[in-house]
């Protein structure tokens, strides 16, 4: 289930929401303020697939700088 970050049209305020279906999405409040005018917002991930190290920002090739796809 994805997590989603989203904006307040009207306090600016940032937040995450998980979505388990699009009327979620819809249905997204603010937290600050109570508004439903909120938009999604693009966002970045990290994932980690074990190993050493975080795991934030790259995808487990093994390889400074390297993303795991090759």
């Amino acid at each position: 289930m994805p997590i989603y970050e989203f904006r307040c049209q009207d306090c600016g305020e940032r937040f995450e929401k998980l979505c388990f279906s699009a009327r979620d999405e819809k249905d997204a409040r603010c937290p600050r303020c109570g508004s439903t005018r909120t938009s999604k917002e693009f966002s970045s991930f990290a994932c980690g697939l074990g190993g050493g190290g975080l795991g934030f920002g790259s995808c487990g090739s093994g390889r400074p700088g390297g993303f795991g796809f090759g």
